[in-house]
């Protein structure tokens, strides 16, 4: 394994009601720390594993009580003062665009979720394939590169090609050979692949010590397998798994998720008759990312971002410019 987190010493071998057999299966689904091992309900660690389903509830009993009494908590509870000092520390990702930036007091947050929605070209890709590049920029210049770092993007759109990121990567002065060496890229053919990719992303993100995560897009391939209302369900269950799952790895292992979503055209009721778009993926999708940011199309190549909601943030707006070198402030006249 390539990377290993320096700071966490809380690994799998600290379990002691279980023997040697099963920390070896453990460790060969790549499941190393017992922050992995929370990531998982007992029929999915089952599942990955081959463990019974007894031991597999005892692992993750234990698992709990270890990480309490390292985190001092009570009962798993934390002081509301602890939180408060958590949340002042937090990082950002700088997004391309300081104006966009300051809506979200810092840019794409570390530890969290965020869904980019929006019509066809207003600009989703774009401020994704920007997010790749800034993510290697150093910490200072508003990156997440305290190292060697890597970058994970689920390109179900197939829209990414490397020779687009040129101009981006000469913009923020970065060798695109050490940018695309660290930089993996997954194209699920279906809903299922799609899955499967996102819940390997735990031995991924330790491998390659992954700090920037992107789903282009969440919602295609599930809106395309599961097209009949009769599929609803299916098609809601899958889009849950995937984002509670891209979740808890940006929160166990502090990354930055950056989701795209497609939209649908709902009939407008009022006597305006105008096209209301809203993004497809219902309740299930919107209470579940952390902050939901909605493009539309302004004049020429400005786009307005808008945050639709967020667990922390004040809804506002802004306006950001859509060029061959990423997204960015559009030109003040």
């Amino acid at each position: 394994m390539r990377y290993l987190a320096k700071e966490d010493k809380l690994t799998i071998d600290l379990l002691k009601k279980v023997g040697s057999t099963t920390k070896k299966k453990l460790k060969d689904a790549g499941l190393i720390y017992l922050k992995d091992i929370l990531m998982y309900h007992p029929s999915r660690l089952v599942e990955l594993t081959g463990m019974s389903e007894d031991t597999a509830n005892k692992v993750i009993e234990e698992a709990i009580e270890i990480i309490e009494s390292e985190e001092k908590t009570t009962f798993g509870l934390l002081k509301a003062s602890k939180i408060a000092e958590t949340l002042e520390k937090r990082k950002f990702l700088h997004t391309g665009s300081r104006k966009l930036d300051e809506i979200l007091m810092g840019g794409y947050a570390v530890g969290e979720v965020t869904e980019l929605a929006g019509e066809y070209r207003t600009g989703k890709s774009q401020a994704c394939y920007t997010a790749l590049a800034t993510a290697f920029l150093p910490p200072e210049e508003g990156g997440l590169n305290d190292g060697d770092i890597g970058v994970v993007l689920i390109d179900a759109e197939k829209t990414f090609n490397p020779k687009r990121m040129d101009k981006i990567f000469q913009r923020f002065d970065l060798d695109p050979k050490y940018v695309l060496d660290r930089t993996w890229v997954g194209r699920p053919k279906s809903t299922i692949h799609q899955k499967k990719m996102i819940d390997n992303l735990v031995k991924v993100v330790k491998e390659y010590n992954v700090k920037l995560v992107i789903v282009d897009s969440l919602t295609k391939l599930p809106r395309a397998d599961f097209a009949g209302r009769g599929e609803l369900y299916d098609r809601q269950r899958y889009i849950l798994s995937m984002v509670e799952t891209l979740r808890r790895l940006a929160d166990t292992y502090q990354l930055v998720v950056l989701v795209t979503n497609q939209v649908v055209a709902v009939p407008d009721t009022s006597f305006v008759k105008t096209q209301i778009v809203k993004p497809i993926g219902g309740h299930v999708l919107a209470h579940t990312v952390d902050t939901r940011l909605f493009l539309s199309p302004s004049k020429e190549n400005t786009r307005w971002v808008e945050i639709w909601d967020s667990s922390w943030l004040p809804p506002a707006k802004t306006k950001i410019m859509i060029t061959e070198a990423g997204i960015a402030d559009p030109v003040e006249k």
